[in-house]
């Protein structure tokens, strides 16, 4: 997933990263130590700590690349000169993408992590929900978004629903981590009622 923003990277610090990102996401962080990141990327210890402090910092690491990627086509789907509706549709599209490989435990873990590792999130997310409050109003301007809900309301919303994610029954009820995502952006942005486009 982050492959495209570190194309440029020493090579050996690309495939820690490659390597750490797969295994994070399909067996959580807790679980993978760095000799088994090392061992599978195939490169040494002291080549890690080369360019990492510790497993905590790789973590961050790739959790800020996330964050830029995902920004990114973020920006490029808000500049584009469609109807609020396809824009929305395209970032759904880019979530179901991007949560495909993440495993229930990665996610248990990126949301509900240490201290350390909370804050760091929150940093991030904050540095980012500005642009989407933004692209919100834009829709408002334009028509496309109900102009007496405030933006604030609906990010309080949308951080209400993705704490469902620590009812472990219910995210495991669901055969992938990315089927639970869908689910809540779904019915966030459809509610109860059937999508328009149901039967194309």
């Amino acid at each position: 997933m982050i492959e495209d923003i570190i194309k440029d990277f020493p090579p050996k610090k690309k495939q820690i990263l490659v390597t750490a990102e797969d295994l994070f996401f399909r067996f959580g962080i807790k679980r993978i130590s760095i000799e088994e990141i090392c061992s599978t990327a195939k490169v040494s210890k002291m080549t890690f700590y080369k360019y990492f402090k510790n497993k905590l910092e790789l973590v961050k690491y790739l959790w800020f690349l996330m964050f830029e990627e995902g920004m990114k086509k973020f920006e490029e789907i808000e500049n584009m000169d469609i109807s609020f509706q396809e824009k929305v549709e395209l970032i759904l599209k880019m979530k179901e993408e991007s949560s495909k490989k993440l495993s229930h435990e990665f996610a248990l873990e990126y949301f509900f992590s240490n201290d350390e590792l909370r804050e760091f999130f929150n940093q991030m997310y904050k540095k980012n929900i500005g642009a989407f409050i933004d692209f919100f109003k834009n829709g408002q301007i334009k028509g496309e978004v109900r102009t007496e809900m405030k933006p604030e309301f609906f990010i309080a919303a949308v951080n209400k629903l993705m704490e469902l994610v620590e009812n472990k029954r219910l995210v495991q009820s669901y055969e992938t981590y990315k089927d639970f995502v869908l689910e809540v952006n779904n019915f966030l942005y459809y509610g109860i009622f059937p999508r328009p486009d149901k039967n194309k």
